[in-house]
């Protein structure tokens, strides 16, 4: 017996770098006494020497996210002298003694290789966890690999991103402004990221747009699209996913919004009331906010104070005193032609909130016929519209930058998105017409 003992370890020496073989006994296998997990076993009954599987993959104590399940288990496989082919159990255990089994599975064919694999199904998150295999060769198993342990991560879950603004259906000018609100989550949350994308048609196979920003606090995120010039008028789409990388989580693609582009460029506006050649004029000064409330809409911009602030200007009618400057708006009705008029007077120091109530313009601004085609006209919520000052009286004139009186100024165009009854304040960038920031302040 020692004879044939000591052939079969010399053979397996040939596959392994150290086998330890002993006798069985005639009933079981025995383990050797020095290891709770044997490298090899010998069936004396059948004469059968088997290796323990090497554990490979998942390392000891390696850790996984939630969002990598299922995970695969991988052995170096096991040798034996007998002829029937090696099958594999797996076992994955919340204890090292493999008490409180979660999952086993028998049968698993050896691999082509000389590693054997098996994915396993998904198990309960946030645990540690022990993993094991063995070889069984017809009836008769071989020990069991050395324990390992795994960690599998919390589960984090992204809800679906709703879309804020430009509304479905709506117009966008200039370089919109595209605003999701934040996403609402489950479990400990990395950082989250929002990937925007706009396209010309609803399948997203080819993108005019995206851009991937982190999270923005408060209660939304938004990207402003830098749109090229002469870009023509058109139908968009866009959406947003959420991801936490630090998770591997990302979360389902919001729903489609679409929106209609315009163009904008005051030189194309018709202008009413005011000098024609308005769009033209040197512009000199930048719009840095407006302040949307349901009392008024408020208008600053650089030049407004300050010792580089615009001059006040005769205010040319005969009848003496003088005007810093004049609010205007243009508006978009058939989503065609867009029409200008600088409407509101401001004396230097006047307060901001005279402009009047958002719901208030149709008939405290374009009132009468000097307005003729947008008479009476009310800018819905959502709509796009711009919102400009000029140096000096601009409201019932005629002249033109070539005929000027005193001083003919302007700031750029401010586009924004028109709420008539709610707090939303837009910042911009002082040197640019680019928004740089949107945000929500709501009672």
């Amino acid at each position: 017996m020692a004879k044939t003992s000591i052939g079969i370890c010399g053979a397996l020496a040939l596959v392994l770098v150290t086998a330890a073989c002993e006798k069985k006994s005639p009933s079981s296998p025995t383990e050797n006494s020095a290891s709770p997990n044997p490298v090899a076993v010998t069936n004396a009954a059948t004469g059968i020497t088997m290796t323990a599987p090497v554990p490979v993959t998942p390392t000891n104590n390696q850790f996984f996210r939630n969002a990598e399940q299922p995970i695969t288990l991988v052995v170096g496989n096991a040798v034996s002298t007998g002829s029937t082919p090696l099958t594999y159990s797996f076992e994955v255990a919340t204890d090292v003694g493999f008490a409180n089994r979660v999952y086993t599975k028998t049968g698993v064919p050896q691999g082509g290789g000389p590693q054997t694999s098996l994915r396993i199904d998904r198990i309960t998150p946030d645990k540690t966890y022990f993993w094991r295999a063995r070889g069984v060769s017809g009836s008769q198993e071989g020990p069991n690999s050395v324990p390992r342990s795994f960690v599998i991560g919390p589960e984090v879950i992204l809800q679906t991103p709703a879309l804020a603004t430009p509304v479905d259906n709506g117009t966008v000018s200039g370089n919109p402004t595209l605003t999701v609100n934040n996403v609402g989550r489950t479990g400990p949350a990395g950082q989250v990221f929002y990937r925007f994308e706009v396209a010309q048609a609803n399948t997203f196979s080819s993108l005019a747009f995206v851009q991937t920003v982190a999270e923005q606090g408060g209660a939304v995120t938004s990207v402003t699209v830098q749109v090229p010039n002469n870009t023509p008028a058109g139908t968009y789409f866009w959406r947003v996913q959420a991801s936490d990388p630090s998770n591997g989580v990302t979360s389902s693609f919001s729903t489609i919004f679409q929106f209609r582009y315009q163009p904008f460029d005051m030189r194309n506006a018709i202008i009413l009331d005011s000098p024609r050649d308005l769009g033209y004029w040197d512009e000199t000064a930048h719009i840095t906010s407006v302040a949307f409330s349901p009392e008024a809409f408020e208008v600053d911009f650089d030049r407004r104070t300050g010792p580089d602030r615009w001059r006040d200007l005769d205010f040319g009618d005969g009848r003496g005193g003088s005007l810093q400057y004049t609010l205007g708006m243009c508006v978009n009705p058939t989503l065609t032609q867009w029409y200008c008029s600088a409407v509101v007077q401001f004396w230097y120091g006047r307060d901001l909130g005279a402009s009047t109530p958002p719901s208030y313009v149709g008939r405290n601004w374009f009132y009468d016929g000097r307005w003729s085609p947008i008479v009476g006209y009310q800018p819905s919520n959502g709509e796009i519209v711009g919102l400009f000052a000029g140096t000096g009286n601009l409201r019932d004139k005629s002249f033109s930058g070539a005929s000027c009186p005193q001083v003919c100024e302007r700031t750029n165009v401010a586009l924004v998105s028109w709420t008539n009854d709610d707090f939303i304040t837009y910042t911009f960038n002082a040197v640019s017409s680019a928004m740089s920031r949107l945000s929500f302040r709501r009672k």
